[in-house]
């Protein structure tokens, strides 16, 4: 793979056409975007335009096109295992969006096409590189805190999900997949898949018990608010809270550990507090959208063997926690093991 990588997008809304095409692929130097599929035709051929890419009426033609040497799945949650699955099938390495997929049996088959097919599946958990998490990641390792105990994350957001405008989710209809629960919708499924993430890398693996509540709104489909409990070996624990509506912008991240704390109140600023009196502050820190540093990573796994920039095994623990965290919520807050 000398040349640039030939790159297909099924899906061109809020992810696809912003955060892949847009925000990484139009200005790589090792990728090349060449198809496009998106839910309409008008779109297709929107983005086609666009892009100067191919525009395919299916998944299924994109997939089968010999320019396409990597697919990205940016669909609703629900298409994803199938679209994926399909791609692997056919040789084609695949770029899968959070979530890897909505339960944890459509994970374990599209790790088995992964090995089957003998392609790369890695899933963009592009938050991974969220200045804060990078330096919380650090902060944590170097011992800065003690031994890490519990750690706070939450999200706070201003509406409904709704399509992309002239950017990502600008648009002035909502999207209607995001609010049903056959679409994978809610903000467990859109928006905790970060944080979890976060969570797992942050304590070294996946977590022994999962607990939530949920609540719904009377007339909407699925949740507008999630708190999700996780207890991770060493009696280590993670709170995850998500807000679709909330006017109070509450801390994003509290890390504690047993020689110090550390507050991030927004996207731009961290501050330590040591328990020997010292602190530490950094300010100007920027919050994250598209990841070229995924990308990166990418084109180094394809053409030097090297590991992917996001193991799917590993985002497969998200799906599994996804899936306890709702039988959790309709069991009143019951705690579930993850095996």
């Amino acid at each position: 793979m000398s040349e640039r990588i030939g790159v297909g997008i099924v899906g061109m809304g809020n992810s696809g056409w912003f955060y892949h095409a847009e925000g990484s692929l139009e200005h790589s130097e090792d990728f090349r975007l060449v198809a496009v599929n998106a839910r309409t035709a008008e779109r297709t051929e929107a983005a086609a335009q666009r892009f100067a890419a191919r525009g395919h009426e299916t998944w299924e033609a994109l997939v089968g096109d010999p320019e396409v040497q990597v697919v990205v799945v940016a669909t609703p949650h629900d298409l994803h295992a199938p679209i994926a699955i399909g791609a692997l099938e056919a040789g084609k390495h695949v770029v899968v969006e959070k979530p890897m997929a909505t339960t944890a049996a459509e994970t374990e088959a599209m790790l088995a096409a992964a090995e089957r097919s003998g392609t790369m599946l890695t899933v963009f958990q592009n938050r991974r590189w969220e200045p804060t998490f990078r330096l919380i990641r650090e902060l944590v390792a170097a011992g800065e805190i003690g031994d890490l105990w519990r750690v706070e994350e939450r999200r706070m957001h201003a509406g409904k999900y709704v399509v992309s405008g002239e950017r990502a989710h600008a648009g002035s209809e909502l999207a209607q997949w995001a609010h049903t629960t056959g679409g994978g919708g809610g903000v467990g499924y859109l928006i905790a898949p970060h944080l979890i993430d976060h969570q797992v890398v942050l304590h070294g693996g996946a977590p022994e018990t999962v607990s939530a509540i949920t609540h719904t709104y009377p007339g909407d489909e699925v949740e507008h608010y999630l708190d999700l409990r996780l207890r991770f070996p060493g009696e280590r624990d993670a709170r995850i809270e998500i807000f679709r509506e909330n006017a109070v912008d509450m801390p994003k991240w509290a890390v504690f550990g047993t020689k110090g704390t550390i507050i991030c109140p927004d996207f731009q600023t961290l501050r330590l507090d040591r328990a020997d009196g010292t602190s530490r502050l950094e300010t100007g820190l920027q919050p994250l959208q598209a990841c070229d540093e995924f990308y990166d990573a990418l084109a180094v796994a394809l053409r030097d063997g090297g590991p992917p920039p996001v193991d799917a095994a590993e985002a497969g623990v998200v799906a599994a926690v996804l899936e306890a965290a709702h039988q959790s919520a309709a069991q009143g807050g019951a705690v579930v093991s993850i095996s």
